[in-house]
């Protein structure tokens, strides 16, 4: 017969050994080393690729067989049956990897299989001497024994305990990887059910390729670009297909602000049926134009922003009623925000469009806006702002720069009837945009990775002030953010610059807020401690907003406590206030601390302060933030 070795057709064992062989090159030359489930579909590749040369070698064999050549008919034959079946095996494993999340089902699975591997590749070896499978004879050649029928058994055993594994576990895996899984056992017991049949034909190993080539063309390479748990495209298929939308489009982020609470919250299984509901739920809205960004972000490409709009408020609808149902698990409710961009408006440029839609969830996160939010043009022109800000940071963070300043706000001492220090304060003026306000240039330069440079340069400018101004100014507080502060260097860089402008480390205040210890306690400790053993002083800052814990600010090494403005204006309405602050500084000075208040602006609230007994107050009833030298006269004549 044409394409075979006496009467037996090969010609599909010969496509499968060359279709195996590219598979297997292909696999090992992307990731399939690095990770345990592409190492299994190698190992099935690989497997396949044997059984189909064993195979051709085993029919070359018999159909030349001779009394001479027994030898080797039985050694090529028995090498076929040994790793005949380790494809099915394989397979059945990577599918288990697939649909199982629990470990110890995975390791019931695998038990299983493997007994049954092991018993019947035994039962090959044994076969040498009882023939129960083949043996040959040397005038018949090769005869097939009483348990012949082993082989389809096992394959169909392996085939069908991957279609119940896909049935029970179909509630956490993805319609196409269902799909992909209930369809391929059929397929290639399709091939072993012909060979059954019709035993010349030879496509066992054929049956094998089908299963590799099947999940390889439809999973394999389908990773790469798609999420398998969720069954949403990854980012590289959405920056893709963004470029390659002519018309233009929309793109829709939502955000999970709130996933990795609820991952810590439930058990691995919960969280992965959570999760593919996620996915679901976009699918069901964009079928063909889901993504996953990362595990917290979904997008999806609209056709206009109507239509985003009426899809984010279904998809949010959604996701309400996911979030009901796992509250009976834990009471965490699922929080989302979302952001969308005409992307037709910006070039197709997809780091540009994500870089608003950042922005804008940003916004919403902090302004709690639940409602999808679309970029118009004022969100290009704060993106545009923002950018020059960042060009004007990276050229004038330097010592020299007159663009960036240290202006200095004096702070008056009830005890001593004078001004006996200041504060500085960072300001950014540009010939274009004029002064820039202080919390837009900080945001920033945090955003953007320049806060350290920033605080830094800060200090020098108040150091080279302070060398300057000996005879004048005493001492200076400046504000050290979390960044600064969690820095390995930052004590030689403070004693260094110090020691650099000639000063004493009693000439410099530094200004921190409690919530700088909550990322780093020991790091913020151990460089607080250094810094005052060397003689600087701390002051805690704006206390009485957000996290502030007496007990933790008792035992901080702080000299004095600075009163944030909220408190003050809680005076004005009513005794509670007055009573509440009174406590407060009777409390801290009954513990050895001084009492700073800032935001001072009336005669009456200078009055309840005095009466309070603060030791330094600040605020714009005795001075403004003023320039250097503006600074400088005002406490010259003051003296």
């Amino acid at each position: 017969m044409e394409f075979g070795f006496s009467d037996y057709f090969i010609i599909g064992e010969f496509i499968s050994c060359w279709g195996s062989f590219l598979i297997c090159i292909n696999t090992m030359l992307s990731y399939a080393l690095y990770d345990k489930r592409q190492r299994m579909f190698l190992y099935a590749a690989g497997s396949t690729l044997l059984a189909s040369l064993f195979n051709i070698f085993s029919v070359k064999c018999i159909a030349n067989f001779s009394p001479q050549t027994i030898g080797i008919c039985v050694f090529s034959t028995t090498l076929y049956f040994l790793v005949l079946l380790i494809c099915p095996f394989v397979m059945s494993a990577y599918v288990c990897d697939m649909a199982f999340q629990h470990p110890k089902r995975k390791t019931i699975f695998y038990s299983i299989g493997g007994i049954v591997q092991v018993i019947y590749m035994i039962v090959v070896l044994v076969n040498i001497k009882t023939g129960w499978i083949f043996y040959y004879d040397e005038v018949a050649g090769y005869t097939r024994g009483p348990f012949k029928y082993i082989t389809y058994i096992l394959s169909a055993a392996y085939g069908f305990s991957i279609v119940i594994m896909v049935l029970i576990q179909r509630k956490y895996i993805s319609r196409r990887i269902f799909w992909v899984f209930m369809l391929y056992p059929f397929i290639s017991l399709s091939f072993v059910a012909v060979q059954f049949i019709y035993p010349r034909i030879l496509l066992t190993g054929v049956a094998s390729f089908t299963s590799v080539l099947f999940a390889y063309l439809t999973i394999q390479s389908y990773t790469m670009e798609v999420n398998l748990a969720t069954g949403l495209m990854n980012e590289s298929r959405l920056r893709k297909r963004i470029v390659s939308q002519r018309t233009g489009g929309v793109l829709f982020v939502m955000t999970i602000d709130n996933i990795t609470m609820i991952q810590s919250s439930l058990d691995v299984s919960e969280f992965n049926q959570m999760f593919l509901h996620l996915g679901k739920i976009f699918m069901n809205y964009y079928p063909r134009n889901g993504f996953i960004l990362s595990i917290n972000r979904i997008a999806a490409i609209g056709k206009t922003i109507d239509e985003v709009k009426h899809k984010a408020e279904l998809i949010a609808a959604d996701i309400e009623k996911l979030s009901s149902d796992i509250n009976s698990v834990i009471p965490i409710p699922i929080e989302s925000y979302s952001a969308a961009i005409d992307f037709s408006k910006d070039e197709n440029e997809f780091d540009s469009m994500m870089d608003l839609i950042n922005n804008m969830l940003v916004r919403a996160k902090i302004a709690q806006l639940k409602k999808l939010q679309v970029c118009d043009e004022s969100i290009f022109m704060d993106r545009e702002r923002k950018r020059y800000i960042y060009k004007i940071l990276r050229r004038e963070l330097t010592l020299e720069s007159n663009q960036f300043q240290v202006w200095f706000q004096p702070i008056y001492s009830i005890e001593n009837k004078k001004f006996e220090y200041m504060e500085a304060l960072s300001r950014l003026r540009d010939t274009e945009l004029g002064n820039i306000p202080p919390q837009e240039f900080v945001q920033v330069a945090e955003n953007r990775g320049l806060i350290e440079m920033l605080g830094f340069v800060a200090f020098e400018k108040v150091c080279k002030f302070l060398s300057e101004n000996r005879d004048t100014v005493n001492a200076v507080s400046i504000n050290f953010s979390a960044y600064q502060m969690m820095n390995p260097k930052i004590v030689d860089n403070v004693l260094n610059t110090i020691n650099r402008f000639g000063l004493s480390p009693s000439n410099i205040i530094m200004e921190i807020t409690e919530s700088i210890f909550i990322d780093n306690y020991d790091l913020v400790m151990k460089n607080m401690l250094a810094l005052t053993q060397a003689g600087v002083k701390f002051y805690l800052d704006d206390f009485g907003t957000g996290y502030s814990n007496l007990t933790n600010v008792i035992s901080l090494p702080f000299s004095t406590i600075k009163m944030d403005r909220s408190l003050v204006l809680a005076m004005e309405e009513g005794n509670k206030g007055v009573s509440l602050f009174f406590d407060l500084v009777s409390t801290f000075k009954g513990v050895g601390f001084n009492i700073l208040v800032e935001g001072v602006e009336t005669n009456l609230q200078n009055k309840l302060v005095e009466r309070a007994g603060v030791d330094y107050i600040q605020g714009f009833l005795y001075s403004r933030p003023l320039p250097p030298d503006e600074c400088v006269e005002l406490l010259k004549r003051k003296h």
